[in-house]
């Protein structure tokens, strides 16, 4: 059944609910299980919409893990969008859709199966009060182009030139919409090149016989379509006619050309059939159990298909945000965004909604091979810091087998440090020898004399002498050794990383039959202490 859109109408109940498209049986509840990961430890829906994020090198088993995770939300009847980088994405999910029971609300948006007209949509949802949000989904769609660009730096550019692309949008379309009832991309092109030069020109009766943007202001003045308010329209007149004009020309020349350049992709081919020539579906069609699929991967639409991809996205995840205004029917099933290779669809706004979109019931999954992919893609003044902002709103993290030493710097630091005890063994020997000598001389001498005489009837006389002379000496020598051994076990504590950064690329089982047809991955989730008393644990996905 096809959706006629009416601008001058609301949403309606055709636009929740495709007849045969609809699982009506959801699970609303958050807190029930959704996939058990290991014994005790379960995945709730209240985990799903704390946000999941995937790292892993190509071919380490992202995705045999995360179809794990996107059968749960299928079968709990829950709508998603969907968004493809690479053809096989497309009978991926239609064998996930299938094979859970929800092959009959899959729907391929293409062009060709289905399209949208964004700027009549966006109309009919806002109005008049909520022109800026055109306005800002047309930015959108100039960042888009910018990050598709080989050419891009993706620096973020100066934002200036932001500032004016934003300023000449701002100033347009309010004026066409009031004057016409309607917007198309040829028009708003049209009305911003047919703008005057100079401020002479804007009296010159030659310029505003030819100029499309002249017809248009008359008419927003005296007979518009939908009226705008004086003020904003005088603050138009006045920007058009003087500030527009003040801009130097080859300035002015390069504003124009950073809008029209992209815009004009919409006036031909793929993007026109898919974005302007009528719509079939609307993203509020998925708060019904509609899984809609971006059927436009990237690596065969090239710029085309970022441009594409990020378009569809930027207008469901507005959607979502603004889901808790409408009817209480259309705000109780759950939805989910995935977004395989994420990096190649990033926005500005992904982090914005990221924070916001719990309350509305949606869960977001990323998947994507590296952190330094989401600084080379994401854009902005600070594309680092962007990049880490942005994954770090993910509570839950899927960390695979990867090969990115910064990538895995930055998951073992988000997995944290821990006390751990390494041992310690001390053995030694030791030895000691002792060698000494002594020596030493002696000598001695003397002499002794006696000499008597005695007188009687005979008479005699003795005499006698003597002498001694001696001497020697003496020598030794003496020698120790000694020898002693120790031995001693112990630990010593530290504050060290719970897993090691080289763990990532070196224990991750990957898949295949070498590994049992298992994929492993370090199952991470901030705020929750599993069974095994930490905030990881070691999961096991069969393929």
């Amino acid at each position: 059944m096809g959706l006629i859109v009416n601008v001058k109408s609301a949403l309606r109940a055709e636009d929740f609910v495709r007849v045969g498209l609809d699982r009506r049986d959801f699970i609303e509840d958050l807190n029930k299980p959704l996939l058990e990961l290991s014994r005790g430890n379960y995945w709730t829906g209240v985990d799903a919409t704390s946000h999941t994020h995937f790292f892993g090198r190509t071919g380490g088993g992202k995705t045999s893990a995360a179809k794990w995770l996107a059968g749960a939300m299928l079968r709990s009847g829950w709508g998603a969008l969907i968004t493809a980088v690479k053809p096989e994405d497309i009978a991926l999910w239609k064998g996930y859709a299938k094979e859970h029971g929800r092959g009959n609300s899959l729907l391929l948006f293409d062009g060709e199966n289905e399209t949208l007209n964004f700027l009549e949509y966006l109309i009919r949802v806002n109005g008049m009060d909520g022109i800026g949000t055109v306005t800002e989904c047309l930015m959108k769609i100039l960042e888009a182009a910018r990050r598709a660009s080989s050419a891009a730096s993706n620096r973020g550019g100066d934002e200036f030139w932001n500032d004016a692309a934003r300023q000449v949008l701002r100033y347009a379309i309010p004026v066409l919409y009031s004057a016409t009832g309607t917007l198309s991309i040829p028009e708003i092109i049209r009305f911003i090149t047919t703008a005057p030069a100079s401020v002479k020109e804007v009296t010159d009766r030659a310029w505003q016989d030819r100029s499309f943007m002249y017809k248009v202001m008359n008419a927003a003045c005296h007979r518009p379509i939908v009226p705008m308010a004086r003020s904003a329209l005088q603050d138009a007149l006045n920007y058009w006619a003087e500030q527009f004009c003040a801009i130097p020309d080859r300035t002015r020349g390069n504003v124009l050309i950073s809008i029209t350049t992209v815009l004009d992709r919409f006036n031909h081919g793929r993007l026109r059939r898919a974005f302007t020539e009528g719509s079939t579906v609307v993203p509020e069609l998925t708060f019904g159990g509609g899984l809609l699929l971006g059927a436009m991967p990237t690596t065969i639409w090239q710029e085309d298909g970022v441009i594409a991809q990020s378009l569809l996205k930027f207008l469901w995840m507005r959607a979502v945000i603004s889901r808790n205004n409408l009817a209480p029917q259309h705000r109780e099933r759950p939805v989910f965004l995935w977004c395989d290779e994420a990096q190649e669809t990033v926005s500005s706004y992904d982090g914005e909604f990221l924070s916001i979109c719990r309350s509305s019931k949606c869960a977001v999954v990323y998947l994507s091979q590296t952190l330094p992919g989401y600084i080379a893609k994401i854009g902005g003044d600070s594309p680092r810091d962007a990049a880490l902002g942005l994954v770090g709103k993910f509570a839950t993290h899927v960390l695979m087998a990867n090969s990115c030493p910064e990538t895995n710097e930055f998951a073992a630091r988000m997995v944290g440090r821990v006390v751990k005890q390494r041992g310690t063994y001390n053995k030694g020997t030791s030895e000691s020898v002792n060698v000494g000598m002594n020596a030493g001389n002696s000598e001695n001498s003397g002499s002794s004399s006696s000499f008597s005489t005695s007188y009687g009837q005979g008479g005699g006389v003795n005499s006698s002498s003597g002498s001694s002379d001696g001497s020697g000496n003496s020598w030794g020598e003496n020698r120790g050794r000694g020898t002693s051994r120790n031995f001693s076990v112990g630990c010593t504590e530290s504050i060290e990383y719970a897993i090691e950064p080289g763990d990532f690329g070196r224990i991750l089982k990957t898949g295949g039959p070498r590994n049992g047809n298992e994929v492993t991955a370090i199952w991470y989730q901030a705020g929750r202490v599993f069974t095994s008393g930490t905030n990881f644990l070691l999961a096991r996905f069969k393929q």
